[in-house]
Parts: C-alpha cells; structure tokens; sequence
C-alpha cells in the first residue's frame, strides 16, 4: 500500500473515546435499547468500518493512550489488533501544549509529550500533531516572548520526537492563540530541521488564509494533512475569538466532508502534484452527526475527484 503517491488515513475523533476492544454478544448490548449504539463501541468494528471503506491508516487522539493500554495491553497489542483488521499503519497522534507560552509550563508539556512519543512509536507512527497553544480566548494575543516561548516548545518536541525518529507538525486551529495574524511568522520561527506542518484546510481557511496560496508557499514544510471542507471562509475576529469558538453558537457545523463545502481540493491536489508531495493524507471529521456517512462520501470524493488528478 505505501509504494502508492498518496494514501488516506482517518482521525478517530469523530467516534470520540473508545474503551473497548470487542464486543461479540449482540443480545446484552441490544435487548432493551433497540438502537444502535452497539455498532460504535468497540475498536474492532470502529477498524473494520475504516478497512471496510477503503482507508488503510488511522489517527489517534492522546487522550486515547491511557484507554487503549488498558484495552489492549500494550500500544504494540493494539498495533497488530489493527492490522489484523485491515489497518496498514497508525500514521499519528494529535496532541496540544496548552499554556506553551509560559515557560514554566514547559516541563509538564515536556513530559506529557514523552509519553505520547513513546506510545506513538511503540505503534510504528509516524507523525506527533501539536496545536501549538490553548485557546485564543484568555490567551490571545500573545505578545512577541509568548509567540517565541510557544516556538521554543515546538522546537523541543520537535527534537524529543526526532530521536525516536518521528516528526511533529504543527495543527494550527482557527480558535488556538497562534492565530491570523502571527501563522506565518510562528511557522518561520520553528526549526525547519524539527518542526513540520500540518495543513489542516478547513482550521486555516476559516482563520482566513487561502489554502493554494499557503500551500504553495511553504509546501516544503508540509509534511501532513487534515482534509475537511468548511462553507466558513475568513471567520470574522469576533466569531472566531469568542468563547467556545469551535462550536457555532447557533448550531451551525463548522466542518464538512471534502466536497461539501466551498474549499478548491482539486486546486490542491494539482499543486501537490506540481510539488511531488508523496506519503499519508489524513482526514479529520470534526463535527459529524454521523460518522459511516461522512467516512463513506469522503471516500469516494478521493476516489472519484482527487485521486484521478494523481494519475
């Protein structure tokens, strides 16, 4: 699978926190409820759903770690629970280093993070994800040491994970306190040696930057990807600034399958091309009502329009 130019894998996030590994007695969990919330309880059929639609890698949340050594064991254990089930390749794992721009905070962040690196690469991973900083609202704007204290952080994870030959990319938010107005210069001030990006398409559209342009820009230092269509382009300060900005506060989805909003994914598939970007695509679903819909249309979005641009 991974001689191909590009290839997918999904962000678990949407199901939220699984705790178990399998359940096999259909009767106890449905006699009673008649619904169907057995179907999204266990990591076996959460795998096979993925497998089963044709994504060969997943993501993981941190918060995950602690729930799935207790299911499985080990992150080994569940590494090849995985693969039994279709799963080529546990490509990430999402983490965040709220308050990075206080330097006393660093130690804890340090050693919070060693635990994801090493749980990471005990499952064969690939890349460590970081927002790089808490929310904007309380935080924001960071003055000019907070913005360095925040980069000096990157560039430490950077290194830990270096020396378990991972990397770590940065997963800017439309909400985090690295915002509009400070993206490219935070970019700038991290160690291109250690620090990558993640492009999440649909975080920084809302924020205001158009994706191509980005992209084109600093493909160099896009190692990774959170493909997700948004129909909020250039998010006003105050929408995105407030309190509990992620979610709309009059119900409305911030976040939409690829081709469900109004992002140019062919427009970056044919600039990824131009550049020879090559390896794992990840896709993030926030949101969603309901996931196997979403995971299905997203799937044959990429079959259907973006694939055939690589070909």
């Amino acid at each position: 699978m991974e001689d191909r130019n590009l290839n997918y894998s999904y962000m678990t996030n949407l199901w939220g926190n699984i705790n178990y590994k399998q359940i096999n007695n259909f009767d106890e969990w449905y006699m009673g409820d008649f619904g169907s919330a057995y179907y999204y309880q266990d990591w076996d059929k959460i795998l096979r759903y993925f497998a089963g639609a044709g994504f060969k890698g997943i993501e993981l949340m941190v918060f995950s770690v602690p729930s799935i050594k207790n299911a499985f064991g080990s992150m080994t254990n569940f590494r090849e629970f995985a693969r039994e089930r279709g799963i080529e390749r546990i490509t990430g794992m999402f983490s965040h280093h709220v308050g990075s721009q206080d330097k006393r905070n660093h130690p804890g962040i340090y050693a919070y993070e060693q635990q994801a690196i090493d749980a990471l690469a005990e499952c064969g991973g690939i890349n460590l994800i970081v927002q790089p900083a808490g929310q904007y609202y309380g935080t924001g704007p960071l003055d000019e040491e907070g913005l360095k204290n925040v980069a000096e952080c990157m560039n430490t994870v950077g290194r830990m994970c270096a020396e378990k030959g991972l990397a770590v990319s940065i997963h800017n938010e439309f909400w985090c306190a690295v915002n509009k107005y400070d993206h490219e210069r935070f970019l700038e001030m991290t160690d291109p040696r250690y620090v990558y990006y993640c492009l999440d398409t649909a975080q920084v559209a809302i924020m205001g930057k158009d994706i191509l342009n980005f992209y084109d820009t600093y493909h160099d230092r896009v190692q990774y990807f959170h493909i997700k269509d948004t129909t909020y382009i250039n998010a006003p300060d105050e929408k995105r600034f407030s309190a509990g900005a992620e979610f709309d506060e009059k119900g409305g989805r911030w976040f939409w399958e690829p081709g469900g909003g109004l992002l140019d994914f062919p427009g970056l598939w044919k600039l990824m091309k131009k550049h020879g970007h090559k390896g794992w695509i990840g896709i993030e679903s926030d949101g969603t009502p309901e996931p196997l819909a979403t995971i299905l249309l997203t799937k044959n979005y990429i079959d259907t329009v973006l694939d055939p641009i690589y070909k």
